[in-house]
């Protein structure tokens, strides 16, 4: 049966389309974005197409058309649901997630040629387009680019070779690596990768899931306690979903693992293990130096700075301008040292599981005012004004009102430092039907992009040179977070805001939560 012939796009089509009985309506009431999206695919020789808006109206180009051989052109504009029908079942939900903010690839899709022609492998590309118009994250629609890769996979089919170099290479690098299919088939892998995990050269087969493998580990204890199956389970849903898709692995001989992977084309995966047990000493052994010269020095460091107090006081007798002048800076010092040797004790407390909490009802937003009140002299020193943004009614939660006002001396210190003269701290309470969210909203420089993954890490400082203006440690936020997180509570930084800093603060409610338990203490 001969086919349709096919109706070609162009221009002159396009816009002479009946849109106004499609979802985006008629051209003339357009948004800009949407007039420049459809100028960009049309004007491209990629075969591409959109989804646009909340109805997902499909709207593409001529070489596009081609490829799908679509013979009609009342299929442009329409929702994609009504449109491609099986197919948009099988990819509405990666699709979705496009709208979301992530990417997506499809790829080796094949496409039956017309009249006899060869079938031809596409990759489709999914990329979100957000909206230009907006501060917000809101995605608007999704780009699809589409790359024909028939070629590609013909010359793949003829390097062997190369894939023998490739494997021997592979062979002779320190750490493990091992290439696996969206759904976990391996495809190859080094010696090390089965050597870092205890594999025989049996247990590994080309074309084998590596579900199975990690059954073989987790069977001989090596990934914890508990059921196998579900061990593995969560850790594949680990590997697929978690930003980074990191974790570590120790094995009964004491080995620590690090196992990672990586995205690569063809929605595979990349895993990489390292051997990590002797970085993992030389931490251990470094963090246990760190608290005994903490111990050792927070005594004679107290008793310097309380007889630096009471020369000061005029115990030794009168001080001249100067004598008073370099004692205050040593008695300042001295208390900034106090403070640091504090904090390390707090960070190793805490990394160990031994800072004490003493749980107890109470009303937050009375320990707010309190903690705004405290720090308020010190925010007029440096001309910002420090204000209290509260609900009014009491906010009663279960927690230790020493170690919360310890986080918020912290984040309203961090605000009023980072803030220029003349500006507003604001520190401002709001509840839900769970859980109290504190805020401390500062106007400074903010955060840059590239320092927020590494924020609440220990000793971050997003100036870290000699001569940087605001002095600390860099262990603050890591101190609040564990401190926030062991109360069952949740700190972060605001992303979506584009003026200074704003830190959350989450902790539920005592009505919510009266049984919480401290994390790692259940």
């Amino acid at each position: 049966m001969p086919m349709t012939p096919l109706k070609t796009l162009d221009r002159n089509e396009f816009g002479g389309h009946d849109w106004e009985n499609t979802p985006v309506g008629p051209c003339a009431v357009w948004p800009k974005q949407l007039h420049y999206m459809c100028n960009l695919i049309l004007g491209s020789e990629q075969p591409m197409f959109m989804l646009w808006g909340p109805e997902r109206a499909f709207i593409y180009n001529a070489p596009y058309q081609a490829i799908w051989q679509i013979p009609s052109l009342n299929t442009l504009g329409r929702p994609i649901d009504e449109v491609a029908g099986k197919i948009w079942e099988e990819l509405r939900g990666d699709v979705e997630r496009v709208f979301e903010g992530h990417s997506f690839i499809l790829t080796n899709f094949p496409i039956r040629g017309a009249d006899g022609e060869k079938t031809r492998h596409f990759d489709f590309s999914y990329t979100p387009i957000p909206d230009i118009d907006e501060s917000s994250d809101t995605i608007v629609g999704v780009l699809c680019i589409s790359n024909d890769v028939t070629e590609f996979l013909s010359s793949v089919e003829e390097t062997k070779e190369d894939r023998e170099v490739l494997a021997l290479t592979m062979d002779n690098v320190t750490e493990g690596v091992a290439l696996v299919e969206h759904d976990f088939t391996l495809v190859l892998w080094n010696q090390q990768f089965g050597v870092h995990f205890g594999y025989l050269p049996e247990d590994i087969v080309s074309g084998m899931n590596a579900r199975d493998l990690m059954l073989i580990t987790a069977r001989r204890g090596d990934l914890g306690e508990g059921d196998p199956e579900a061990i593995v389970d969560m850790l594949i849903q680990t590997i697929q979903h978690t930003e980074s898709g990191r974790l570590e692995v120790m094995r009964q001989d004491g080995t620590v693992l690090s196992l990672y992977r990586r995205a690569v084309s063809g929605g595979r995966y990349l895993l990489v293990s390292q051997d990590i047990t002797e970085a993992r000493t030389v931490a251990r052994l470094k963090d246990e130096l760190v608290t005994t010269v903490s111990h050792e020095l927070r005594t004679p460091l107290t008793a310097i700075s309380g007889a630096l107090g009471i020369v000061s006081a005029g115990a030794a007798g009168e001080l001249s301008a100067k004598a008073e002048r370099l004692i205050a800076i040593a008695q300042r010092n001295s208390e900034r040292l106090i403070a640091l040797v504090n904090d390390l004790l707090d960070v190793d407390k805490l990394r160990s599981g031994r800072m004490e909490f003493q749980l107890e009802k109470f009303d937050f937003a009375e320990l707010v005012g309190l903690s705004v009140e405290q720090n308020a002299p010190f925010a007029e020193r440096g001309g910002i004004e420090l204000k209290a943004d509260l609900t009014g009614q009491p906010v009663i939660i279960l927690a230790d009102r020493h170690r919360l006002l310890q986080v918020l001396a912290n984040l309203i210190s961090n605000a009023v430092k980072f803030s220029p003269a003349g500006e507003t701290v604001t520190v401002k309470l709001r509840t839900n039907k769970q859980c109290a969210r504190l805020s401390v909203i500062d106007q400074g420089a903010g955060v840059p992009a590239s320092f927020r993954d590494r924020l609440f890490n220990r000793f971050a400082q997003y100036d870290s040179s000699t001569t940087r203006v605001q002095q600390g440690t860099g262990l603050g936020l890591s101190i609040c977070k564990s401190i926030v997180e062991q109360l069952g509570g949740d700190i972060c930084l605001d992303t979506r805001v584009t003026v200074g800093a704003t830190f959350h603060v989450e902790l539920p409610l005592a009505e919510a939560g009266s049984d919480v338990t401290l994390k790692g203490h259940e």
